[in-house]
């Protein structure tokens, strides 16, 4: 009897250290599971923040770039609006400038044609035929004074050359701006040796000295040509400041 009671309480201590055992490993198995979750969910949480903060860099760097990319498309039309402006501009001033010349070329080949050789010939006929000294004198007067006319007419017409070179100026490159100095002083001189042949005709014609007017004439033709030769020069170089634009 006393042998049975024993081995009824060694089971049950048996049984109730088990349970003690399966109580422990339950207990170090939960708080092993709830030490992992928590470090889980910390890494989880770490990792979303993590995640968080880099997709909001990337919207920031993506927001800067955007923009940057913006202001660069804006600087882009701008220069390239600025451009356009530059280069309708230059070409509208250099037009005008040679349409100028080209009108200048042709009022004076009219000039030449309309008016000198007729009056030059109107001159050489009343000078011939003057039946006396006050004829001649008067033949000679009338033809001074148109030749005047003439030669104020080609100032004002250089005035206006020089006028429209100015405005190139402002924009000009320097090489346009020797140029149009050069063409401008060829000008000058064309007009001038233009002025002493006509001034000088009249007398010229009275002592029929044909190898002086024949002189005066080859010195218009050089100055003429100085002129075409600058023109052309004028021409490459404004086409190649366009280019350039």
């Amino acid at each position: 009897m006393i042998i049975k009671n024993l081995t009824q309480i060694s089971h049950l201590i048996l049984i109730k250290t088990m349970e003690i055992y399966l109580v422990g490993v339950i207990i170090t198995l939960l708080s092993l599971y709830i030490k992992t979750y928590i470090q889980e969910k910390a890494k989880i949480d770490a990792l979303k923040s993590e995640n968080k903060r880099l997709i909001d860099q990337t919207e920031k760097i993506k927001s800067k770039y955007s923009k940057k990319l913006e202001e660069l498309k804006k600087e882009h039309q701008l220069d390239i609006a600025k451009r356009k402006y530059k280069y309708e501009s230059k070409r509208d001033q250099y037009v005008s400038f040679f349409q100028l010349l080209d009108q200048f070329t042709k009022d004076n080949s009219i000039k030449v044609n309309e008016r000198l050789t007729p009056l030059i010939g109107e001159f050489s006929t009343n000078y011939l035929n003057a039946p006396d000294q006050e004829a001649q004198t008067k033949a000679i007067t009338t033809f001074s004074t148109e030749i005047q006319k003439f030669t104020f007419e080609g100032s004002q017409d250089l005035m206006k050359i020089k006028q429209q070179t100015n405005t190139i100026r402002m924009t000009a490159s320097d090489k346009v701006i020797k140029k149009l100095d050069m063409l401008n002083l060829a000008f000058e001189k064309t007009i001038e040796q233009s002025n002493k042949t006509m001034n000088d005709l009249p007398t010229l014609m009275l002592h029929n000295d044909q190898q002086k007017m024949q002189e005066n004439q080859i010195k218009l033709e050089e100055c003429g040509a100085l002129v075409k030769k600058y023109n052309d020069e004028l021409i490459a170089l404004m086409r190649q400041e366009l280019d350039e634009i």
